[in-house]
């Protein structure tokens, strides 16, 4: 699906970043609008999974801990 995605929009044009439609719960939408969101999107699951990382990783780290406590 990624890879699907990735083409889609290899293949916009400048034009198509202006066009949008409207959504039945957020209102107006662009193409760019869509577009900087999937980034926000992708960089918030990011984030997600380091935390479930350093989650695991916690506990084992001993005095360790000391290095990142607040």
């Amino acid at each position: 699906m990624r890879r699907d995605s990735v083409a889609l929009v290899a293949g916009l044009r400048a034009a198509d970043l202006g066009r949008g439609g409207q959504h039945p719960k957020v209102g107006p939408l662009r193409v760019a609008d869509l577009l900087h969101e999937w980034v926000h999107h992708d960089r918030n699951h990011i984030r997600q999974m380091l935390a479930n990382l350093q989650t695991v990783a916690w506990p084992h780290m001993g005095n360790a801990q000391r290095f990142s406590a607040p």
